[in-house]
């Protein structure tokens, strides 16, 4: 009778065990899942508003090229400048009327902690190396200074 007890008693305090085992698994996973959900929503959150910042900062850089030219610092005259946009924003050309002070400028406007991306960077090296070369199209397909070829050839060369 006693052993017929002890044997109930070890069954209800395994299956109770168990129970508790299997129990403590779910309500961790749902503890778990329980986070994860809580984390996405505050990720998403974090990103919108990261997107909406930059959205911003980009639409008031687009506007405010507009008027860079006018202002102070500016190293060129407002009437000399052509917007350009992409890939840079503006190209004037200063002194027009002189042969010996006639400038070509390129000029690109950035604001906050924006960079020149890789195609800017590249135009601004062949720029310094004075790799800028000046043609002339007949719209009959002459090259006033030179052929197609010749200028190729040359490419070749450098």
């Amino acid at each position: 009778m006693i052993l017929s007890i002890l044997i109930t008693i070890t069954i209800c305090a395994l299956s109770f065990a168990s129970y508790v085992y299997i129990s403590h698994d779910k309500i961790a996973q749902r503890k778990a899942e329980s986070y994860l959900e809580k984390w996405k929503v505050k990720e998403e959150k974090r990103i919108r508003e990261d997107a909406y910042q930059r959205s911003r900062a980009v639409s008031f850089g687009k506007t405010i090229e507009h008027y860079v030219p006018f202002m102070e610092e500016f190293p060129v005259e407002p009437k000399d400048v052509q917007f350009f946009g992409k890939p840079i924003d503006y190209i004037a050309f200063s002194n027009r009327g002189s042969k010996k002070k006639c400038a070509v400028h390129f000029i690109e406007v950035k604001s906050g902690n924006s960079n020149l991306n890789g195609h800017q960077k590249n135009i601004k090296t062949a720029i310094l190396e004075g790799r800028v070369h000046w043609h002339e199209f007949n719209v009959d397909g002459i090259w006033e200074h030179e052929t197609k070829d010749q200028h190729l050839n040359n490419k070749d060369n450098e």
